[in-house]
This record gives structure tokens, sequence and C-alpha cells, in this order.
């Protein structure tokens, strides 16, 4: 008897995207963390207002539904994430990264993105008429299912 092996399926976009969430009543929020809508590529954000265990603002980028993707999925993305300054154009904060998203890591990003103490000070440009803006920008290179 012969047996077969699946090979695994791969998908060589690249896609890219960039996304835009706005959150109104920011200072408001009480949730400790914040998920967007998902957007076309399958990702989404994740923000936690007050910080995750830290007194910076964090922001990662997260494989939304990752729990019911095949088994054995991993995306590879590079990725940007701002957080718009909306005063002063050129104090837009932008950090980029890159990941291999899988089941184990199904989030990553930010723990220490941007100070609480700049975001919230309404001199600073980052939070207007307590509304926060974020940016993504998304380069999916490659998905592989197993």
């Amino acid at each position: 008897m012969e047996e077969t092996v699946d090979a695994p399926v791969v998908i060589d976009p690249p896609w890219a995207a960039r996304f835009t969430w706005t959150i109104e009543n920011f200072s408001k929020v009480t949730a400790k963390k914040l998920y967007s809508d998902a957007f076309f590529i399958g990702g989404r954000l994740l923000v936690f207002p007050k910080g995750n265990t830290t007194d910076h603002l964090s922001m990662y980028l997260d494989a939304a539904d990752s729990i019911s993707l095949p088994h054995g999925w991993e995306t590879y993305a590079q990725f940007s994430v701002s957080v718009v300054n909306r005063t002063h154009s050129e104090s837009t904060i932008r950090k980029d990264s890159q990941h291999r998203f899988n089941a184990l890591e199904s989030d990553w990003g930010f723990t220490s993105f941007m100070p609480l103490s700049d975001l919230y000070d309404p001199s600073k440009g980052y939070l207007l008429n307590d509304t926060f803006i974020v940016e993504a920008d998304v380069v999916v290179k490659k998905i592989l299912y197993n």
C-alpha cells in the first residue's frame, strides 16, 4: 500500500493594504483591549488604550479568527502601525516590523508603542476631540497551509 503525503499549499500574494481605524471617545474606553474590524487580508488591530502592563500605548497586528484557520497555517507579513497626529503630521508615530504569524503567535507588535502621557496630552495632537486614529500598512508576503 502506497502512502501519500499532502504537500503544503503555498499562496504567494504579495498583497498590500492600508487600514485606518478611528476610535471616538477614546479617553472614556474602559475595556482593557480593543480589536478593530478585520480588514480584507485577514488582519485586525489590537490596542490596549491604557497599556499592556506598561505606561505606554500597546498596539499589535493580530490574525483575525486565527482559531478557525486550517491546521498548520502560517502567514508572513511586513507591516507598520501608526498613531496619526492630526495637528502636526510630521509627529505621526510609525513603527515597522515583520512576523511569521501562526497558531502559537497570532499577534505581533509593540508593547511600548508610545508613552501614555504623550497620547493623552491634548497639546500633542494625537487625541483630537477625544478621537484617536490608527493606521496599519500591511504587506502579506506568503501564506502557507500545511
